[in-house]
């Protein structure tokens, strides 16, 4: 835990000097993150299972992810089959206006967003499929709780959790129930105490209820009402003290292996009064085969875990990658054609290479640095300038810092830059009394040119688009070719 560093939300982290690590929501949970990677030459998007619009957390966060060089897609939600509904769902689907769904967050009035490119962000419709399922589910209890028996919930989706609590809350109001509620697992009180401390992540609604000093979460006044119960085991003090039968159980495990469930599961599974709910796709059928005959009722049911497959295509619209990294199962999912973006397609234990993200490198320089620099100009668009300094990575990004030994200014000797005329070089060398000229073989269209100098000493100077070079033996005469040379170059 020494090696684990806490994050807040939209906190900027660097690691290692070179790379700037951000979170962002993913709206599947409290706490869930996308990433954002950015160093020097390139800025890449961990996207995990998302959800758009959430009920509980805090929605997509999809305007900082926007125009990164690479997203690493990590979503498999949309491997399994979400998009079939389930057809007791249908049977027994609720009104999009009834008034006790119209308390949460899910049917908010934020308007529209700015962006018309992202209609999916703005619309409810999966959110809202997943609070008609949660009441769906809902429904289950109550019907197994009035014929008398329990109900057993070992799903860990915190999301879902707060969601079948606060209807659950609502149904006992409505009703003359009073049916004990249990949730059984050793992190029960850090869990429901965590949902109140990070108000950042809440959804906007639920962050309007902290400031008017409501309650978060409809199991805040279950706990006050004395109707709901956490204890850490099942042999906890003052467990048997509030057990009642009928009751609602929500605990570990959802393989159905360890923990509280094994031993209400072996408790209930004769009682065809009693229910069970466990979450779709973790393997129902094996892990209820230890506990056969069954006579408990099973509800199994899906909830909403990420980008469903049709909308992965308008997300990286908006995103605008240059690099889309999908995993296998995805390839023949999303479309190809007509994008800007490239696809690579990863699996477990295979190593891609991607090519050189940025052509060009940004350097910051230090403000000390900069302060010292005294630019030519060339042209009418670049100047020149001369600095000693030592190249740092810092925060995710080069930088020019102040080298610890400045040289004299006064003692160093000028580099120069600019194309030489050799007429012009020609004229200066006579001026200083030497006697020279162009060689004979030099023709006056060649771009290369030589000039020979036979006084005060014999000297050669080649003059190339790219470089001039002075031939001489004796040091007074290359002196003065020199500052010739000088003369009519630019130096910095």
């Amino acid at each position: 835990m020494h090696k684990v560093q806490s994050v807040k939300y939209g906190e900027e982290v660097c690691f290692n000097g070179i790379f700037m690590l951000k979170a962002s929501s993913s709206g599947l949970e409290l706490g869930n993150s996308t990433w954002t990677i950015q160093s020097p030459r390139a800025s890449i998007t961990y996207l995990p299972s998302s959800v758009f619009v959430s009920a509980h957390a805090l929605d997509f966060d999809y305007s900082s992810l926007k125009e990164n060089d690479v997203i690493l897609f990590s979503d498999f939600s949309s491997l399994n089959d979400t998009d079939e509904d389930n057809e007791k769902l249908n049977e027994h689907s609720m009104d999009e206006t009834d008034s006790s769904l119209c308390r949460y967050s899910v049917f908010r009035d934020d308007g529209a967003d700015a962006d018309e490119r992202v209609p999916f962000v703005c619309n409810n419709d999966d959110i809202t499929e997943e609070i008609e399922r949660i009441s769906f589910i809902c429904s289950c209890i109550f019907g197994a709780v009035k014929s008398g028996g329990s109900v057993l919930i070992p799903i860990g989706r915190l999301g879902v959790i707060l969601l079948l609590l606060e209807l659950i809350s609502e149904m006992l109001h409505s009703s003359s129930l009073k049916v004990p509620i249990f949730v059984i697992s050793e992190t029960a009180e850090e869990i429901f105490a965590f949902t109140n401390t990070l108000p950042e992540w809440l959804c906007k609604s639920r962050q309007e209820k902290l400031f008017a000093g409501e309650a978060l979460f409809g199991h805040v006044e279950l706990l006050k009402e004395g109707k709901l119960f956490l204890f850490p085991h099942l042999h906890s003090k003052g467990l048997l003290a509030a057990w009642k039968e009928p009751c609602i159980v929500l605990c570990p495990h959802w393989s159905l292996r360890l923990g509280p469930a094994v031993h209400l599961l072996r408790r209930w599974h004769a009682d065809k009064r009693c229910l069970l709910v466990v979450e779709q796709g973790n393997g129902a059928e094996l892990s209820l085969k230890p506990f056969m005959p069954l006579a408990i009722q099973v509800l199994e049911c899906s909830f909403l875990s990420g980008v469903r497959a049709g909308k992965i295509d308008p997300l990286l619209g908006v995103l605008k990658p240059k690099f889309v990294m999908l995993p296998e199962g995805l390839k023949s999912r999303c479309s190809i054609k007509g994008v800007p973006w490239s696809f690579l397609y990863y699996s477990k234990g295979k190593t891609i290479e991607l090519s050189n993200l940025r052509e060009d490198i940004e350097v910051h320089l230090a403000t000390d640095v900069a302060f010292r620099l005294q630019p030519r100009q060339l042209n009418e668009t670049t100047a020149v300038a001369r600095l000693r300094t030592k190249l740092l990575v810092s925060n995710g990004r080069y930088q020019l810092a102040s080298a610890e030994k400045q040289p004299d200014q006064s003692k160093r000797h000028l580099l120069h830059c600019s194309t030489i005329d050799p007429g012009r070089l020609l004229s200066a060398l006579r001026e200083k009394g030497m006697v020279c000229s162009f060689a004979a073989d030099d023709s006056p269209t060649a771009s290369e040119s030589s000039v020979l100098v036979t006084s005060p000493g014999d000297a050669l100077v080649r003059i190339t688009p790219d470089t001039t070079v002075i031939y001489c033996d004796d040091e007074r005469t290359s002196n003065q070719i020199y500052d010739a040379l000088s003369s009519v170059c630019k130096g910095i």
